[in-house]
């Protein structure tokens, strides 16, 4: 009897361990991409305090020595603080750039890992596990090149992200219709 049980607890930890390589691919991208949002946000709100662009209620958790908190609105008078301001600039950049980009690669990755489970070719599911990777790591890679200034790299990196996006679009179609 206990043999037969173990046989059965094992089977079933299998069954439930088993997960479709592209709904796998596609948890894993999510959770990347979800870390790219949260470390742009973190990098974000730091550079804005260094810059007082924070709200003016935020003065209380400034550290000492930071300008004050007024949504930016003084005259950034001296180089330092003009540094500041670019550096919480760059990274409202990236963080809009993310928003505005990340969100539709997610629906669609997602999209394209149920459509190709569904229609059981391999073919599709081996190349929206890819496209997902690749638009998950050329995000990654844009938020780096935007924070260390790397043209023509950072364009690149989106342009690697786009066509990873439109490379799952077509994969969901090719699934669907082949």
């Amino acid at each position: 009897l206990i043999a037969d049980r173990n046989k059965q607890y094992t089977r079933s930890a299998k069954k439930i361990m088993s997960v479709p390589v592209g709904l796998e691919s596609a948890a894993w991208c999510s959770l990347g991409l979800a870390l790219n949002l949260m470390f742009l946000q973190m990098g974000q709100g730091g550079a804005r305090f260094k810059s007082g662009e924070r709200p003016p209620e935020d003065q209380s958790l400034a550290k000492p020595g930071m300008p004050n908190q007024n949504f930016g609105y003084n005259t950034a008078e001296t180089t330092e603080e003009m540094k500041a301001k670019e550096h919480a600039t760059r990274w409202t950049r990236m963080h809009q750039n993310a928003l505005e980009n990340v969100p539709l690669g997610l629906i669609i990755g997602w999209g394209t890992a149920v459509a190709v489970m569904t229609s059981g070719n391999a073919k599709c599911v081996d190349a929206q596990r890819a496209l997902f990777i690749v638009f998950t790591s050329c995000r990654w890679l844009h938020s780096i090149c935007y924070l260390l200034q790397a043209q023509p790299w950072r364009a690149l990196a989106w342009l690697g992200a786009w066509l990873g996006t439109l490379g799952m679009l077509i994969a969901t179609f090719v699934s669907i219709y082949n």
